[in-house]
């Protein structure tokens, strides 16, 4: 082997390290901005409930950096699941005369960053003082997604959020999520129309609460 062919098969040994060395560069950098577009439209739904002398009410709010497709949403009292929240209002053994309320769609809705959602709000003469020693039991159970698919939910720790594989439920119209992430003029999330609260029963639909 001639000097002039060692030169041309170490000038093609570098040539091969470079470019591996290239691609390894080239695939950690689109990792990291991989990355990044994740955290970018991760979103973080906070959860607060307002007790005032005669007001119960339950919101949502959009604290993160990207729409939150919420797909899952559970009162749980004590460790039993509450289908409505007039049966908070039951275990605290109140009666529904004089009471008003509105009720907001939770499961399969779409919160934009910074949107609030009223879950429910019942208001009576005296219903939170009421209610303070019923809630100490109560845990919001919540699981909502990001647009780019990863989840989380509350179900191990009340006070905080872990990744999930996914939500159970998924009828979520993407569409409108996505163009939630370009900053626009909407009107907010529909939070229901207050209703009086017959002494038995739910509310009936178009009766409205003074």
């Amino acid at each position: 082997m001639t000097t002039n062919d060692r030169n041309q098969y170490l000038m093609s040994g570098v040539a091969l390290a470079i470019s591996a060395i290239a691609m390894v560069f080239t695939f950690l950098q689109l990792r990291a901005a991989d990355r990044q577009l994740q955290a970018d439209v991760w979103p973080y739904v906070d959860i607060s409930i307002t007790l005032q002398a005669d007001v119960f009410d339950l919101q949502l709010s959009n604290k993160g950096l990207g729409p939150a497709l919420i797909h899952e949403f559970r009162l749980v009292q004590d460790g039993v699941e509450v289908t409505h929240p007039l049966g908070l209002v039951h275990l605290a053994g109140r009666p529904n005369t004089g009471l008003a309320m509105q009720v907001g769609s939770v499961p399969d809705s779409v919160l934009a960053v910074g949107e609030d959602l009223t879950a429910f709000r019942i208001t009576g003469e005296g219903l939170g003082l009421t209610m303070r020693d019923t809630i100490a039991g109560l845990d919001i159970e919540i699981c909502y997604c990001s647009i780019n698919g990863a989840c989380w939910n509350n179900y191990a720790n009340n006070g905080f959020r872990d990744r999930t594989p996914s939500c159970r439920t998924q009828s979520i119209d993407l569409d409108e999520a996505l163009r939630m992430i370009t900053p626009q003029t909407s009107e907010p999330a529909s939070s229901g129309t207050e209703n009086s609260v017959p002494e038995h029963g739910e509310p009936e639909h178009g009766e409205t609460g003074e």
